[in-house]
């Protein structure tokens, strides 16, 4: 194969790249990141297997020498140390089908850095991938309107509109880079109808992130813009055209924010889904969202362990250890803090936050120093303004695929336009590299090895994790079908791989609603239960302090009855993460259901005093009190709960049952029929509490109730009434 032909290639796969955000793969779990991430990692290793060959050949496709590549090389080998120590290594490297980051996304983005600052060395070949890019963004923008037009479902639910990321925060930012590439290809381009396209796709763009809703997006465009207009001003001579612009942005940005001030508290605002979120924003409001509760548990995981991190992936360890009792009401499970900074302060310490600093300060010198023959003052006025928008959003989120895709060619186009600089550790590994690459006899033998090579590597690192994706996702399909497939189906995801943890977590799921399936064999559950328990035992063998898969083992227990097993794992995960509500819920259910009163008050009492106002902790102690033998308390407790949660809550009813407290059950029945009279499940609920009461009589008049009220309940209604009449409980 030419060098040209390899030089080709190399351009295909770096083209495609900005077309990947566009895939959603419905055949693979997690289909907004998995899809995605895949297509990536393999366009990657396409494209830097074959440009290995082509720098082989000619020296003048091997890379330069920037504070740049510096950087990202620092960091690669920062988090390479982080992550080899971490607390647990494997997910650090492989991360999971959910983010599909860790270790080697890393690795893929420093080899598509190298490559594209290799190869795209001219102006014109940076302004087709940059528009390239802006065309991809354009088909994101049509998909976004046949969203709004409800022709497409908007996959997170509600009236923000997430495109194919499935997510409005990383459509948000999309859009910002895309915003600031049509800006930059406008003061470049020269011809009107070019600059008319380009206006076009940046409306469409801007129009869309207006309904995405993402605050820290949104804000940082703002902002973004805000340095762009002040930096040309300071930088522009007084007669200078594009002073007066800057000039007329600048002052139309205030007064755009002053007018939102001015009427944000007005009917229209109010009732507009998107401006609403802006006017609402306040301290208070603020004190509500996750982050007021994971950042400050990120800075305690970062002091417990400041030189190189908890690893990648290792924020879950820092969130269950120093979990806030006041998030009952957030979601159960952070993997992130919400904030770039802190992700990496906690994944790679102070070293990891330096190393990614650094990237962020070289990137920000060269568009400072960069002579203007490289980057025009407007040019760097724009890439200023895109660079503080992404910092200013990614203070608040965390990146994906997407966004690295993104910023990493940032990046490779700033440092592709940096002056070459000689540094002598480089230009002697280069020297030697040189020297060993022009031995004609060595280089078929090299170029084989890479073939080799990159065979390997998409095997382990493409296939593999998607079959088992694949296998996964056959597993979950079955379920949602009602059907049961052969035992290989189920054992064969968890097989030892980047999915394994996920595959065990959804399959001992399934074990569990098994268990009570009358139709399935005992053979299969058993079977299908070692299959579990074994993989259980292997997960935690190799992240013992995973507070998460602790729980879920003890669920898993539990539900098969083994209590005794089932505390063991839930006191241990207890222990992993002390203040978590969940887990003495779990465990005070484990205590009763073995018969272990006073431990099941002990445990239920200390999930209600780690925040009194938690209304499920509260119910949970009130049951286990009444439960306990002391109703006084137990009633006191519970007269603090909703009525409607008491009436309809069925662990309520249990509860009194076991307490043989009939004419209670009945007054609560009563009342769910008052409240939901349409419901005839909760005439059968009371004809059961009749018979158990032994009030047969009440129980036929009941069904017979019933079959008035549904004639198609007859047939089945008059057998439980005959039943009844023979002293039989049907």
């Amino acid at each position: 194969m030419t060098n040209s032909q390899l030089k080709y290639i190399i351009l295909a796969g770096l083209f495609a790249m900005p077309f990947v955000p566009l895939i959603v793969s419905s055949s693979l779990f997690f289909p907004f990141i998995t899809g995605k991430a895949f297509v990536f990692r393999f366009l990657v290793e396409i494209v830097f297997a074959t440009w290995l060959v082509l720098a082989i050949r000619d020296e003048s496709y091997r890379p330069k020498f920037s504070w740049i590549l510096g950087a990202i090389l620092t960091f690669l080998i920062v988090m390479g140390l982080a992550d080899i120590f971490a607390q647990n290594p494997f997910k650090a490297f492989w991360s999971n089908y959910e983010r599909m980051e860790g270790y080697i996304t890393l690795l893929h983005l420093g080899a598509y850095f190298v490559v594209m600052g290799s190869v795209l060395k001219t102006q014109e070949l940076w302004n087709k991938l940059l528009a390239t890019s802006l065309v991809a963004s354009a088909i994101m923008a049509i998909y976004s309107f046949l969203q709004l037009a409800g022709k497409i479902t908007i996959n997170q639910g509600g009236v923000r509109v997430d495109g194919t990321l499935g997510n409005a925060g990383y459509l948000g930012i999309y859009m910002v880079f895309h915003i600031f590439f049509a800006a930059l290809l406008f003061v470049r381009f020269k011809q009107k109808w070019q600059k008319i396209l380009l206006a076009i796709i940046a409306l469409m763009d801007l129009v869309v992130l207006y309904f995405t809703a993402t605050r820290g997006a949104i804000l940082g465009i703002l902002g973004g813009a805000f340095i762009t207009f002040v930096y040309l001003l300071f930088k522009s001579e007084k007669n200078d055209s594009i002073r007066k612009v800057a000039l007329g942005g600048f002052i139309g940005l205030i007064a755009f924010v002053g007018l939102f001030l001015a009427f944000k508290n007005t009917t229209f605002v109010k009732e507009s889904p998107v401006l609403r979120r802006f006017s609402s924003l306040s301290f208070s409001e603020v004190k509500t969202q996750g982050r007021y509760f994971v950042w400050p548990m990120a800075i305690k995981g970062f002091v417990e362990k400041p030189i190189l991190g908890w690893g990648q992936e290792g924020f879950n360890f820092v969130f269950n250890k120093y979990y806030d009792s006041r998030m009952y009401n957030q979601e159960p499970w952070f993997d992130r803090a919400h904030s770039t900074p802190l992700d990496w302060l906690v994944a790679g310490g102070l070293l990891g936050f330096l190393s990614y600093t650094s990237i962020l300060l070289a990137l920000l010198f060269y568009i400072f120093k960069s002579k203007n023959e490289n980057l025009s003052k407007n040019e760097k006025a724009i890439m200023l303004g895109l660079v503080s928008a992404y910092l200013f959003n990614n203070l608040f989120v965390f990146d994906q695929i997407s966004s690295y895709i993104l910023f990493f060619t940032i990046l490779a186009y700033v440092h592709s336009h940096a002056s070459e600089m000689n540094l002598s550790l480089w230009d002697n590994i280069s020297a030697k590299m040189t020297k060993m690459f022009d031995n004609e006899k060595g280089r078929p033998i090299i170029e084989a090895l890479i073939l080799v090579l990159i065979i390997g590597v998409l095997y382990f690192v493409i296939y593999l994790p998607w079959q088992q994706n694949k296998d996964l996702l056959e597993v979950l399909k079955t379920n949602n079908q009602g059907k049961v497939a052969d035992i290989k189906i189920y054992t064969k995801p968890l097989s030892s791989g980047m999915g394994f943890s996920e595959s065990l977590e959804h399959i001992s799921q399934t074990a569990i609603a098994m268990a009570t399936n009358q139709n399935i064999s005992t053979e299969f559950k058993q079977e299908l239960f070692d299959a579990v328990d074994k993989s259980f035992n292997k997960n935690l063998d190799k992240v013992p302090d995973d507070a998460r898969y602790r729980l879920f083992y003890g669920i898993f227990l539990s539900r098969f009855g083994l209590y005794e097993k089932a505390i063991e794992q839930v006191k241990e995960a207890q222990k992993l993460s002390p203040n978590k509500q969940q887990m003495f819920f779990e465990l005070t259910s484990n205590y009763l259901l073995n018969g272990k009163t006073n431990e099941a008050l002990g445990s239920a009492k200390i999930a209600y005093e780690l925040d009194t106002s938690f209304e499920e902790a509260k119910f949970i102690y009130g049951l286990t009190l009444l439960a306990s033998g002391d109703t006084v308390t137990g009633s006191q407790i519970l007269g603090e709960i909703p009525e409607s949660k008491l009436v309809f809550d069925d662990r309520y009813l249990t509860i009194l049952l076991s307490l043989s407290q009939y004419q209670e059950i009945i007054n609560i029945v009563n009342k769910r029929i008052e409240l939901d009279p349409s419901n005839l499940q909760h005439r059968i609920t009371l004809t059961a509490v009749y018979l158990q009461a032994n009030r047969r009589t009440e129980a036929i008049q009941t069904l017979e109730e019933i079959i008035i009220l549904d004639p198609t309940f007859k047939e089945q209604g008059e057998y439980y009434i005959n039943e009844i009449k023979a002293g039989r409980n049907p």
